[in-house]
């Protein structure tokens, strides 16, 4: 599954580090997240046999990609 936003992207510097517990971005509105959700994401991914992975869009924006594997019975 895809998820398409049209935001800014995220910073080249931080595509391989959003995944981290606690590493949050500076937000426009000075507010501070905690730095769990997408930690959190791709640990319940990998529970499942999945992953999640970002990447920035050449027009702006970013997808975000969840892969789950089906067990083969």
């Amino acid at each position: 599954m895809s998820v398409i936003d049209n935001g800014c992207g995220i910073p080249d510097y931080a595509l391989e580090r959003i995944f981290e517990r606690f590493y949050s971005l500076p937000r426009e509105d000075g507010h501070k997240s905690s730095g769990l959700g997408l930690a959190f994401v791709r640990e319940v991914a990998r529970l499942h046999h999945g992953d999640i992975n970002l990447h920035n869009r050449p027009e702006g924006g970013v997808v975000a990609t969840l892969r789950l594997h089906r067990p083969f019975t």
